[in-house]
């Protein structure tokens, strides 16, 4: 576990800003702090040299080459295809995949900000195993939502080696 998961589990009597993040059929519950952008611009994905199903391939963020990762499909599901209703969730790397700084998540329409202010609108936290690349399930006003494993996800973007951008301008 690292900072920010340890962040959405209400250690105290802070309150807490976070983002619902939508998928195909689940949601991700990410504290803001773990959010660099939310973007919808329409960006050139690079595919990746080796391909991989849990990404989409690479996009050019802010003058840097960042994995775009596919939530669904590293839990077992199918990548969604891109739609004008897709979003692309920036997130900070602080763990494992600090050297590349981002990693970008493709999300279903726009997040939707909550703020929790204490462990009574955030009950039960429960630690789950059915779906890779999250640490616990949670359910927030209401919402069940999934507290994604930020070191799996940064281990798993750095294990990646980034497409040659000479080869994807050819």
């Amino acid at each position: 576990m690292n900072n920010i998961t340890d962040e959405l589990l209400l250690d105290g009597p802070e309150e807490i800003s976070a983002l619902f993040l939508h998928l195909a059929s689940d949601s991700l519950l990410v504290p803001m702090a773990a959010v660099a952008e939310v973007t919808n611009e329409d960006m050139e994905i690079i595919p990746l040299d080796e391909p991989d199903d849990r990404f989409y391939g690479s996009i050019s963020w802010r003058g840097l080459q960042l994995l775009l990762l596919s939530f669904e499909a590293l839990s077992g599901g199918r990548r969604e295809a891109l739609s004008t209703e897709s979003q692309v969730v920036i997130l900070n790397a602080i763990g494992p995949g600090k050297t590349r700084g981002f990693y970008g998540l493709v999300v279903q329409g726009y997040p939707q900000r909550v703020n929790i202010v204490d462990t009574e609108e955030a009950q039960p936290i429960a630690r789950q195993s059915r779906v890779p690349g999250a640490l616990y399930e949670v359910v927030v006003v209401g919402q069940l939502a999934l507290i994604p494993d930020f070191d799996f996800l940064e281990t798993l973007c750095a294990e990646v080696r980034l497409p040659s951008l000479a080869s994807a301008s050819t």
